[in-house]
């Protein structure tokens, strides 16, 4: 494993193995058929290199295996998303998730700046394929981006 700095998290990656299970995966409009979706599959191809380097350092297609949100129409037309994504990995130091309100089990990310967008790594997991290999962590990024779809 890799150890490496994201924001104020340091985290150990296994890139080989996250990007191995990625290689493997279907594109994310395969279990979905939105125009959200589509639209981020297809916005990722135009992510500033900077993101770009970002997934490809942990291992992530983005087009893949994630699961992906998108939360309103921006003034300047682009669109404000939220994805989460599953790497082999875990998190040596850096913030937790924040409870919703106190003595809460559900927590919110607790996002930092990174490159320009907002990132959060967390052990708390969601949506993790049966199959993808551990040891495993959480790895969520908000950004805005592009409305592609004519």
């Amino acid at each position: 494993m890799k150890q490496t700095k994201v924001g104020p998290w340091t985290i150990e990656v296994d890139v080989d193995k996250t990007k191995e299970y990625y290689d493997k995966y279907h594109l994310i409009t395969e279990d979905c058929d939105c125009d959200y979706c589509a639209n981020y599959v297809l916005a990722c191809e135009r992510f500033p290199s900077k993101i770009k380097d970002l997934f490809n350092s942990l291992g992530i297609d983005p087009r893949k295996e994630g699961e992906v949100s998108e939360y309103m129409l921006n003034k300047d037309g682009t669109h404000l998303y939220c994805a989460f994504y599953h790497i082999v990995g875990r998190i040596i130091d850096g913030p937790k998730w924040i409870p919703t309100k106190k003595g809460s089990e559900v927590s919110t990310p607790n996002f930092a700046e990174h490159n320009g967008v907002d990132v959060s790594f967390s052990e708390d997991l969601a949506l993790v394929p049966e199959e993808f290999p551990m040891p495993t962590i959480q790895f969520e990024i908000q950004m805005n981006v592009p409305w592609m779809i004519s």
